[in-house]
């Protein structure tokens, strides 16, 4: 009889330890999950964003067309371009033609949304978001002397 009590203990110990483990388990996987504003690291966005920087911009001053990095240091020191156009409004055109051509956004396709912006000392340059944020996200963020800061999260 002293055998069965001392078993029966011993099945109910373990099965709280299991219960446990469980409950410490889900725990663990929510405190994951809460950090949905934080970069989960993409190639193909940081590919994009080193991509983006080395494109050659049709902004020229004296006669050099700038890069898209030349260019953001251009807008944040208000310049002209040769053709009369405001540095930041060829900043903000060249954006928009490299991301949507970059990233096709739809509910029948992989992506259904993104959020580009390039900040300069915490002020936003450029700041272009289409189609709908969804829990799942990859993005990328690169920071460069002078305050620079381009990021581009995409919504799966």
């Amino acid at each position: 009889m002293n055998n069965k009590k001392a078993q029966s203990e011993m099945v109910g110990f373990a099965i709280i330890v299991i219960i446990v483990a469980v409950l410490i388990l889900v725990f663990i996987s929510l405190s994951l999950n809460k950090n949905s504003n934080e970069f989960l690291d993409s190639s193909k966005t940081d590919s994009f964003i080193q991509a983006t920087l080395q494109f050659t911009t049709n902004c020229e001053i004296n006669g050099n067309n700038l890069s898209y990095l030349k260019l953001i240091g251009s807008c944040e020191e208000e310049r002209t371009c040769d053709n009369g156009i405001n540095s930041c409004q060829v900043l903000n055109l060249t954006s928009v033609s490299l991301v949507e051509n970059g990233w096709r956004v739809g509910e029948d396709l992989p992506v259904k949304g993104y959020k580009f912006e390039v900040k300069s000392e915490g002020i936003n340059l450029v700041e272009l978001f289409r189609g709908n944020e969804t829990g799942s996200t990859k993005g990328s963020r690169q920071t460069f002397s002078g305050g620079v800061e381009i990021s581009l999260v995409t919504y799966y």
